[in-house]
């Protein structure tokens, strides 16, 4: 990819701070000080090569000496050996010392400083290498075993190691401004890549629209932080999306359901007003109008519900509550209606079961399946209720006998306003919104847990099973 170009107008509309200009300094800051950590460890490492070259150059040359003056008796040869040895390294400043005691010079070349020259050796080491006033040095004992001991020093100025050290780092001076030119850009480059995806992510954020929410961000197969962000947000697009479809829809089926009370009633208030009617038609008119009124309150109360649980999905529980005793009452509850309609109600639990959540929504999951198995059960019918627990959850049954469903809408039956038989009218005792079991699916799967609902076909009865973890949650 080619290096972008940047003239003066680029740089004077680049937002400075931007993250793209952050990324940029951050990137520039680290390398530099790499590149400046790395400049000092290079100094020091070859500074400490050179001097350890130089100390065992020394220390070889100087027992080398030793060895050779070893078996000279005569000092002149002596001398006249160090003397060779002195000029032979003339070129390098070697300078050399013979010492006979610890401090008495017999010869040293014309190079050898005072500094040295005047030092002092330590009797207690055969050899050492030592380092004072800018030279370096190498001794070492020539006649180890006698009494009188002579010492032959070889060392250099410091300087020359030194020298060598600045002139690496003059070389490296040259590659580091060029990387102190060269990192910016360099940089900028780099951030200008890692940020075109967010870009991409804003552009596809100001299009977006709450009626129009189908684009989404393209993802490149890297699977990088990057990549990984844009499938999220797609993610969220899409449930964003299908919330907005689905709330769409609910209001469009709530005001379809909330029209045909209303139009009944405006109906029946013009006919009874059209002209004058008997005590009776006005009675008559009264009740049909007071029916769907209280068609349209449950319709209004079930709304209401649907809202609360939606605004409480993302809730924790803290309440403890028994289900037993939830399906207990509510079976008590609705045993009188049971028995206006000659219908039995049966009801089975092992005793205790408690789960975690909110009483009054478990209570109004309760009542709903059971308003419908009665209000869908014939006379003489049965309901059976039951709480049991399977693997780690609270399972609680209803069971009737009543119309059943077709098997190929049980897959509906939870959508919100879906009604099982269209053919329904309005006196039907069956009558209801059509939100009962939606609502039952929306508080079941807020407490974490799952609802099914099973029939073998019309008029074979149906079971809906609720299914809740069970608190404490067992080993």
């Amino acid at each position: 990819m080619p290096w972008p170009s940047i003239d003066g107008a680029a740089i004077r509309g680049i937002p400075w701070g931007s993250l793209r200009i952050r990324l940029t300094l951050l990137n520039t800051a680290a390398v530099l000080l790499a590149m400046f950590i790395l400049i000092l460890a290079v100094r020091f490492g070859v500074r400490s090569a050179l001097f350890r070259n130089t100390d065992t150059t020394l220390m070889a040359e100087v027992r080398e000496i030793a060895l050779a003056l070893h078996e000279l008796d005569d000092r002149s040869l002596v001398v006249d050996s160090l003397r060779r040895k002195a000029e032979s390294h003339y070129g390098r400043n070697w300078f050399v010392q013979l010492l006979d005691g610890p401090d008495s010079t017999v010869w040293a070349s014309e190079n050898c400083p005072d500094a040295v020259r005047n030092h002092a050796v330590d009797e207690t080491m055969v050899e050492t290498v030592r380092q004072l006033d800018g030279y370096r040095w190498a001794r070492r004992r020539i006649n180890e075993s006698d009494s009188h001991a002579m010492y032959v020093r070889i060392g250099m100025p410091v300087e020359i190691i030194e020298r060598e050290v600045d002139g690496l780092l003059w070389f490296l001076l040259p590659i580091g401004l060029a990387f102190t030119l060269l990192t910016p850009l360099a940089g900028y480059w780099l951030a200008l890549r890692a940020t075109r995806p967010i870009a991409g992510i804003l552009r596809t954020a100001e299009r977006l629209r709450p009626t129009k929410l189908g684009d989404r961000l393209d993802t490149r197969g890297t699977m990088d932080e990057l990549d990984q962000l844009s499938s999220t947000i797609n993610r969220l697009l899409d449930q964003v999306a299908l919330h907005v479809e689905q709330q769409q829809q609910f209001v469009a089926d709530a005001a379809h359901e909330l029209r045909g009370p209303l139009s009944a009633i405006q109906n029946s208030l013009e006919v009874a007003g059209a002209k004058a009617r008997t005590p009776e038609e006005y009675q008559l008119t009264v009740e049909e109008v007071l029916d769907e009124t209280r068609h349209l309150s449950k319709l209004a109360n079930d709304l209401l519900l649907l809202a609360e649980v939606g605004n409480s999905l993302g809730s924790v529980f803290n309440e403890v509550c028994d289900i037993d005793e939830v399906v207990r009452q509510t079976a008590m509850m609705f045993s009188g209606v049971a028995e206006e309609r000659s219908i039995t109600v049966d009801y089975r639990s092992p005793g205790s079961v408690t789960v975690r959540g909110d009483k009054r929504q478990l209570r109004q999951v309760a009542s709903n399946l059971v308003d419908n198995a009665i209000r869908f059960t014939p006379e003489g019918g049965k309901v059976c209720l039951s709480v049991t627990t399977d693997r780690g959850n609270a399972v609680v049954a209803v069971k009737d006998t009543g119309r059943g469903v077709d098997p190929e809408q049980i897959p509906k039956v939870f959508d919100r306003f879906f009604q099982a038989d269209a053919a329904r009218d309005r006196s039907d005792i069956g009558r209801g919104g059509g939100l009962g079991l939606s609502i039952c699916r929306s508080i079941v799967e807020r407490h974490g847990g799952r609802i099914a609902l099973e029939s073998e076909g019309l008029g074979k009865g149906a079971t809906v099973t609720v299914r809740i973890p069970l608190f404490p949650r067992p080993a």
